[in-house]
């Protein structure tokens, strides 16, 4: 049995020991410190291409999903993905070698068994990343589909060369040859590469770099209107619902069921509703996002398995969780809209909405409502709409809006036995009907929106006091129907119609919100609530 200075003087002939690759393999992983540095530095040196490739369909997907995003910020993601990347790498390298060391028996003789034990590690580390990305809220759009493929692929195949030249001592032995997929050091233009492309990544973000002055309001010609009019919008409330209740339906002149808006979160869906345009143009798309320390946005599209950015981001400080501030949404609420030109307007309690009293807007967020209930759902309806009427009573808006959540965080949130849950929805619904008397008792026409929440079964329902000029809807006519109330021209970036006629023309856009600051930090009473009231797990 040859020792290990003759097997280390047989290496040297053949120049391995020159290149620092195989010196560990001849010793006692028990006794030898050698060993275990010479391990570590091996699987380092590998798990370094890891990372730095493992980073790129990551990053790549995320700046698609969550477009504009600063150069910080995206740093701050590559450090994240490429970090996990490296210590998965690492960990996995370690464990394959140790096994191939302690089990001679499994020892590398040929090419292709060193071939195939790459591919298999490079699955193992591959097959995390499609998980993940299987795991966002939205299918990918056919741009982030092709460079996502080709990244993930990409990947696999620099983890395959790495992984296996990092077990090169096994093969070597056995061998006494290197197999021809190692002849030649790819190390080196392998990290040019990834350093090339990990360059790349930043270019969107600087490109993305927003440099305008903020501009006065569009200036858009409107008809005097001198309706009153007030939106309630009921989550969880649906057609099947509201029917039951025929003290609330006499209240309204027209009763029509709606396909809602499917897919996203709450937040989402009920900006839609809010500014009548899709996700895409006002960039609201979760509840809580993640916001890095020093950059300017909250990144709302995560994976529902990002350990990375929700876990060890939040663990190490770089980055912290938090509810969506009022500064995430690039689009106005249509009521913004009216106050911006001179129409006095109320909304209280609709998300990403800070409390602002300007101008002829007066605006309460949910920050306040939600802190005050103290995790009650019913309390959060009730001190809405407490603070709809005072206000209301008060300045005598034109246009007043409310956004009530109780019933869906009853039903479909909270866990509740059945005998309760049926008891808070009598009670939630006893509210709901109290806001609808109130706006009519004051003079206003009312619409009444309902959606269910996740999870709920049911069509989502429109109510009014006028009577439409059609019976079928859809949760994107809401806002083209209030301008057409109040004597607004609808855009056309709203893809519903008005249910009412209107004589005034579309106009192309009312274009980009003007926010005082990019981020605003909420407070931790207000992030508690919500997990409280179960929006946040």
């Amino acid at each position: 049995m040859p020792s290990v200075d003759d097997l280390r003087e047989q290496l040297k002939q053949r120049g391995y020991l020159s290149h620092g690759i195989e010196r560990w393999f001849a010793l006692d992983p028990w006794r030898s410190r050698t060993f275990w540095a010479e391990l570590a530095v091996v699987s380092a040196k590998a798990a370094v291409l890891i990372g730095a490739f493992a980073l790129l369909p990551t990053v790549t997907i995320m700046l698609f999903r969550n477009h504009p995003l600063g150069g910080w910020e995206t740093l701050a993601m590559a450090f994240c993905y490429g970090g996990t990347g490296f210590l998965a790498g690492l960990a996995l390298l370690i464990v394959a070698a140790l096994v191939l060391k302690l089990r001679p028996a499994l020892a590398i003789d040929t090419p292709r068994a060193l071939l195939g034990i790459g591919f298999a590690a490079a699955a193992v580390l591959s097959a995390p990343i499609a998980f993940w990305w299987y795991r966002f809220d939205a299918t990918p759009t056919f741009p982030e589909l092709v460079c996502g493929l080709v990244l993930i692929v990409a990947f696999f195949l620099i983890a395959t060369v790495a992984i296996s030249a990092a077990l090169l001592s096994f093969s070597i032995y056995e061998l006494q040859r290197v197999p021809a997929i190692h002849q030649k050091s790819r190390g080196m233009p392998m990290s040019i590469a990834a350093a090339i492309l990990t360059a790349l990544l930043f270019l969107p973000a600087y490109a993305a770099q927003e440099h305008r002055a903020p501009e006065p309001p569009i200036q858009v010609v409107t008809t005097p209107a001198s309706r009153r009019v007030a939106l309630i919008a009921v989550d969880g409330l649906t057609f099947e619902i509201l029917h039951a209740r025929s003290d609330v339906t006499r209240a309204f002149a027209a009763i029509a069921p709606i396909e809602p808006i499917r897919g996203g979160s709450t937040a989402e869906r009920w900006a839609s509703v809010g500014t009548g345009v899709p996700p895409l143009l006002h960039g609201v798309h979760s509840v809580e996002g993640v916001h890095f320390r020093r950059g300017r946005h909250v990144i709302q599209a995560l994976s529902h398995s990002d350990p990375a950015l929700r876990v060890i981001a939040v663990a190490i400080g770089l980055a912290r969780r938090e509810p969506l501030p009022p500064t995430v949404r690039r689009r106005d609420f249509v009521w913004e809209i009216f106050a911006a030109r001179g129409v006095p307007s109320l909304a209280v309690n609709w998300w990403t909405a800070e409390d602002v009293r300007a101008g002829a807007l007066e605006s309460v967020g949910q920050a306040s409502i939600f802190t005050a209930s103290h995790g009650d759902p019913l309390q959060v309806d009730s001190g809405a709409t407490q603070r709809m009427i005072t206000a209301a009573d008060r300045a005598h808006p034109q246009f007043a809006t409310v956004y009530l959540p109780a019933l869906d965080i009853i039903l479909n949130r909270l866990a509740l036995d059945r005998s309760t849950e049926l008891a808070e929805s009598v009670r939630a619904l006893d509210g709901i009907g109290t806001a609808i008397e109130f706006a009519r008792g004051r003079g206003y026409e009312v619409i009444v929106i309902g959606m269910p929440g996740d999870r709920q079964s049911g069509r989502g329902v429109v109510a009014s006091t006028f009577a439409p000029a059609r019976n079928t809807a859809s949760p994107y006519d809401i806002a083209p129907t209030l301008c057409a109330l109040i004597g607004f021209p609808a855009s056309s970036e709203m893809p519903g119609r008005s249910l009412i006629p209107t004589e005034l023309p579309q106009i192309s856009s009312y274009g980009r919100r003007e926010t005082r600051t990019e981020n605003l930090k909420v407070n931790e009473e207000y992030y508690r609530n919500l997990k409280s009231l179960g929006y946040i797990r």
